[in-house]
């Protein structure tokens, strides 16, 4: 969904003076406390919060994932949510996906509508914390600490494709999600753990 600039500022105009007389009172108050509104202000305006793609469903807890109506189904349509939120807040300028999920089948095409909503690649997102579908390897046990190296290695595998889709995107930055560790002590070495990852 695309919100037109004009419509954003006719609804800005329509409560321009309530919004001008409660600022002028905060103003107020917080520079009697020593503060600058104008410092406070430059501040706000330059705060960009990078919306991870996963946030715009449902979500899903670890029993399963219950869709609702009006989530993105897609990419695009993530991609347009977060331009919707930046339309409207001017401080979401980032994207962050999350690989799997999020790969792109055009990456042209996806920068492009990106930059279409003012909008960039933040930081991308490896899932080594949940087995995919077709996926030779289970992470049941871990990932990048995991006792098998063959498992090890699909977890740099993964990081590693994850690392090409950020850069082909511009990203600049990866976090990597792990579920390594354990759930009952003894069940795991932490020294060897450390020293595989």
């Amino acid at each position: 969904m695309r919100v037109q600039q004009e419509t954003i500022h006719d609804f800005n105009e329509k409560h321009r003076r309530s919004h001008a007389d409660a600022f002028a009172f905060l103003k107020m108050q917080l520079e009697d406390q020593g503060l600058s509104t104008d410092d406070l202000l430059t501040r706000l305006m330059d705060l960009q919060v990078a919306i991870p793609s996963w946030a715009l469903g449902a979500g899903g807890t670890r029993f399963g994932r219950f869709s609702t109506g009006g989530e993105p189904g897609n990419l695009d349509q993530k991609i347009e949510d977060v331009g919707l939120l930046h339309a409207l807040t001017r401080s979401a300028g980032g994207i962050s996906l999350h690989i799997p999920w999020d790969i792109p089948q055009d990456t042209e095409a996806t920068k492009e509508l990106a930059a279409s909503f003012d909008l960039i690649f933040d930081a991308v997102n490896s899932n080594t914390f949940q087995d995919q579908k077709g996926q030779a390897h289970s992470y049941k046990f871990g990932s990048l600490c995991h006792a098998s190296k063959t498992e090890r290695q699909q977890a740099i595998d993964h990081n590693i494709e994850v690392i090409q889709y950020g850069r082909e995107l511009g990203s600049k930055s990866i976090t990597v999600w792990l579920a390594d560790g354990s759930s009952f002590p003894g069940q795991l070495n932490f020294r060897h753990a450390l020293e595989r990852t």
